[in-house]
């Protein structure tokens, strides 16, 4: 990202400064630990799901308490972001969501059945619930803090950040289970990550920024959460991602157990194809944001930069997933697989950076908004991609999947981010 004379954040015109990026890698920082809890659980989860009595059809409940919470508490946090800042409206929620992780080491007091479910249950609500507040508070600090024309190449790196936090945690996790003999010790390690965050992180960033000299653009205190409500743009912005959550959710929950049963792959060849997905996913995700900002520095045109990028991928999602219907080979289905998260992921960093473009000062309730319908798009699609493939439809779940991420590109030409809804 390159420095300029002076840049334009939110309609005022600023000197940019090294502050930003001190911000911007503790965003990133943040997304790392955020995928490390959160995919460390389903790692875990092997390891305690026997001693517990739970099945696999108990597990997908823990799954939809995730969820539901993740996804009913995302505008809250967002609007509170907003309103109040988010320097310790974070603290808050990644001492909550550590806290959460670390509790799953109690689990293994109650005696198996209905009471280690429960509490599993309200557990993994309560981690939803904080972790809900990250990704719309990193949307709140990329708006005050970045420039427009640099705010793809910092949401690409943040979305790349949590990609390579989603594949690690496995090998953490498992690592430190061999080295330590216990699943416990391994999720009290990773959990105290969230701690070192808070830690850094609290003494020197600053909700307000006429407190710092190093944050670029004042905030005002009057919010416009009307205009937002009534703006096509953001609706459009909503549903579109709410298609990319519907459609990619399936490589975080169902491929595996798909590569398997439907595809009597391997364990170790499904394995290999359920991760090489995400690591294209590290490449698109920072691909996706360079080179929307690339455009909008050629244009000078906002809109153009996130859109052609956006649609971009979610076009070569939908038919990439589409032809996987059709091959047999596994050498050709991994292909496929990987050429639809990476379409899927060059799409993350202009959707959030177009979130902090049309949402200003409104952006961590935008940013709240858009992660809610992806989310509850996601357990609708885990419900029911996970019926048909039980009923041995198989191919009908791809066909949806493709049809969802094609009408996901369509919205992305109902969106402009000329006329942000907080002016």
């Amino acid at each position: 990202m390159r420095s300029m004379a002076a840049i334009e954040i939110d309609g005022t015109s600023v000197a940019p400064n090294g502050g930003r990026y001190r911000v911007l890698a503790a965003a990133c920082g943040l997304a790392v630990i955020t995928y490390i809890h959160r995919v460390g659980f389903a790692t875990a989860a092997a390891e305690f799901k026997g001693p517990l009595g739970l099945d696999q059809r108990q597990l997908s409940y823990l799954m939809a308490a995730f969820m539901l919470a993740y996804g009913g508490f995302e505008i809250p946090w967002g609007w509170l972001g907003d309103r109040f800042g988010v320097r310790n409206l974070l603290v808050v929620v990644v001492l909550g969501g550590s806290l959460a992780t670390a509790a799953l080491c109690l689990s293994t007091a109650f005696s198996a059945g209905a009471m280690a479910l429960g509490y599993l249950l309200a557990l993994r609500f309560l981690f939803g619930m904080f972790q809900a507040g990250t990704f719309p508070s990193i949307s709140r600090m990329t708006a005050d803090w970045m420039p427009g024309t640099e705010r793809g190449a910092a949401q690409g790196l943040v979305w790349t950040a949590s990609r390579l936090g989603g594949a690690l945690s496995p090998l953490l996790v498992v690592q430190l289970t061999l080295y330590s003999g216990s699943w416990q010790a391994a999720i009290v390690v990773i959990s105290l990550l969230g701690v070192v965050w808070c830690l850094t992180f609290w003494p020197w960033f600053r909700d307000r920024p006429t407190t710092t000299t190093e944050v670029n653009v004042p905030r005002p205190d009057r919010l416009g959460a009307g205009r937002m409500v009534r703006s096509g743009s953001v609706w459009a912005l909503c549903l579109m991602y709410g298609c990319l959550g519907y459609s990619g959710n399936f490589f975080l929950t169902l491929l595996p157990d798909y590569l398997r049963t439907n595809r009597g792959l391997s364990p170790g060849t499904a394995q290999w194809l359920s991760s090489l997905p995400f690591a294209c996913g590290v490449i698109a995700c920072f691909a996706g944001g360079a080179i929307s900002d690339a455009i909008i520095r050629r244009t000078g045109d906002k809109t153009r930069g996130r859109r052609l990028v956006g649609a971009a991928g979610m076009a070569l999602a939908a038919s990439a997933i589409l032809g996987t219907i059709w091959v047999r080979d596994t050498r050709a289905l991994g292909f496929l697989l990987c050429l639809t998260f990476f379409g899927n992921d060059l799409a993350m960093a202009p959707a959030w950076s177009a979130a902090a473009d049309l949402g200003g000062r409104l952006a961590g309730t935008l940013g709240g908004a858009m992660n809610m319908l992806a989310n509850l798009s996601s357990a609708v699609a885990s419900l029911l991609s996970g019926y048909l493939l039980h009923k041995g439809h198989v191919q009908v779940p791809f066909i949806v999947f493709a049809v969802v991420y094609a009408a996901g590109a369509l919205c992305w030409f109902r969106v402009d981010l000329d006329r942000p809804v907080d002016r």
